[in-house]
C-alpha cells in the first residue's frame, strides 16, 4: 500500500512527459506535406512555413497564426515596395498604377488582419476572405506595364497567400 503514491506519481510524471513530448513535436511532416500539396508549389510552401522557427513545435492553431503572420509580413513588405515605386516615379500613369497597387495591398492587409483575429478566436470556418488575396495581387500586377520590376514580389505574395489559404483550409476541416 505504501508503493501506491509512488506509482501514481511516476505514472503522472510519465503521462505528463509524454504529453509534453507530443506537444513539443508540432505539426507532423506528413500533415505539412498534405497542406502544402494543395498549393502551386509544395516545396516553396513547406519552405515558407519552416522559415519560421516556431513551425517545428507548432500545433495546427499556431500554424494558422504563423501562416497568417508570414502573409501579413509579405503584404506589408509589398505595400512598402509599391509605395516606394509610386513615390519615386515621375510618370503620372505609372504613379496611378502603383497607387492602385497600394490600395489593393491595403485591402489585403485589412483582410489578413480580420483573418488573424478569427484565427486567434479559433473560428477557422469563418476565415473566408483569404482566397481574395490572390485576386488582389493579380489585379495589382495586371494593372502594371509588362516591364514592371514587380513580378518577383507579386509571385512571393501569391505563394505566401496560397500557403496561408491551404493551412487555414486544412485547420478548418
Amino acid at each position: 500500500m505504501g508503493c501506491f503514491p509512488l506509482f501514481s506519481t511516476v505514472t503522472l510524471f510519465v503521462a505528463s512527459l509524454s504529453l509534453l513530448i507530443s506537444c513539443s513535436y508540432g505539426v507532423n511532416p506528413d500533415v505539412l506535406a498534405t497542406i502544402c500539396s494543395q498549393t502551386q508549389n509544395q516545396e516553396i510552401c513547406e519552405s515558407i512555413l519552416t522559415s519560421d522557427p516556431r513551425t517545428s513545435s507548432a500545433d495546427l492553431p499556431t500554424l494558422s497564426l504563423i501562416s497568417l503572420e508570414l502573409t501579413m509580413k509579405q503584404a506589408s513588405d509589398n505595400n512598402q515596395s509599391f509605395t516606394q515605386f509610386r513615390d519615386n516615379t515621375t510618370n503620372p500613369s505609372l504613379k496611378n498604377d502603383f497607387s492602385n497597387c497600394v490600395t489593393l495591398y491595403k485591402d489585403m492587409q485589412d483582410k489578413l488582419n480580420a483573418a488573424y483575429l478569427l484565427s486567434k478566436q479559433r473560428k477557422y470556418k469563418d476565415i473566408t476572405d483569404l482566397g481574395q488575396l490572390t485576386t488582389l495581387a493579380y489585379n495589382c500586377e495586371n494593372g502594371l506595364p509588362s516591364d514592371s520590376p514587380t513580378a518577383a514580389i507579386t509571385e512571393d505574395m501569391l505563394l505566401t497567400s496560397q500557403t496561408a489559404i491551404s493551412v487555414n483550409a486544412y485547420v478548418a476541416t
